[in-house]
């Protein structure tokens, strides 16, 4: 109940949050249309034949909207982090009774519903520039695009611990955001040892979903295995690497400092 209750919280200061600077929250959510829509347009303009324009555009949505989340998910940490040491408010969550990480993952999973919901309005929109309806079952389409995000929560876990030893990571955070693009086109159909890395598993199901209607309970269980096992494998890294920067931090008093 407590932690209920602690999410319930959470949830609140978000939308709060979001309200407070809705200048920012809609300028932020334009500035992604508008990457997109030019994004659109260019492959518009250099694919050539309709039939290669209608499948690049069913790619370019998908693969858009997974990064659009990736970045919300990765990010959420790093960010949180580094604000709390700005606001000198690190020391303050250690002296709570929930630890940081529990603190970290509760915020996470109350930012994960509200970015959801903003992403599935995102991808409408998105389906509307282009007017590519992707026929996508919501079940089949949230349990990949959840499964497939849950590895970059443990790379925010990783940078967060980077934020928290060395401060300032936004040169990493802008390295990874864009490696997240080259591994969603991974292929991993052809060369199946591409597996071990995220994302593109999950960018192939949605694709294979949305093109030929293959459902979730028709995909074979070895591509839900290799989705379980890369959300489990990159969050329990991302927590070990949070674990020794934590410690690390604690250890040489940079809690308090920024």
């Amino acid at each position: 109940m407590a932690l209920f209750n602690l999410f319930l919280a959470a949830l609140k200061k978000e939308l709060r949050l979001m309200r407070s600077y809705g200048f920012n929250t809609v300028m932020e959510l334009g500035t992604l249309v508008l990457f997109f829509a030019l994004l659109y347009f260019g492959v518009r303009v250099f694919s050539g034949p309709a039939s290669r324009l209608h499948d690049s555009t069913t790619v370019l949505i998908l693969g858009y909207w997974l990064w659009m989340g990736f970045l919300t998910g990765f990010g959420q940490f790093t960010w949180r982090i580094t604000t709390y040491a700005e606001q000198g408010l690190l020391e303050q969550l250690f002296m709570t009774p929930w630890q940081l990480q529990r603190i970290l993952a509760v915020e996470a999973g109350a930012a994960f519903v509200i970015n959801t919901a903003f992403n599935v309005v995102m991808l409408l929109v998105f389906m509307a520039i282009t007017g590519r309806w992707l026929p996508l079952d919501p079940l089949t389409t949230l349990l990949i695009y959840t499964l497939t995000l849950v590895p970059g929560y443990g790379i925010g876990y990783a940078l967060a611990g980077l934020a928290m030893r060395f401060k300032n990571v936004q040169s990493m955070f802008n390295i990874v955001q864009f490696l997240v693009v080259v591994l969603q086109a991974l292929p991993v159909n052809t060369h199946p040892w591409l597996n071990v890395f995220p994302f593109a598993r999950g960018m192939q199901m949605l694709l294979n979903h949305a093109r030929a209607g293959v459902l979730w309970w028709q995909f074979p269980l070895w591509e839900w295995g290799v989705l379980l096992g890369q959300a489990m494998l990159y969050l329990g890294l991302g927590l070990w690497v949070y674990h020794r920067l934590e410690n690390q931090a604690r250890e040489r008093g940079l809690l308090a400092h920024y």
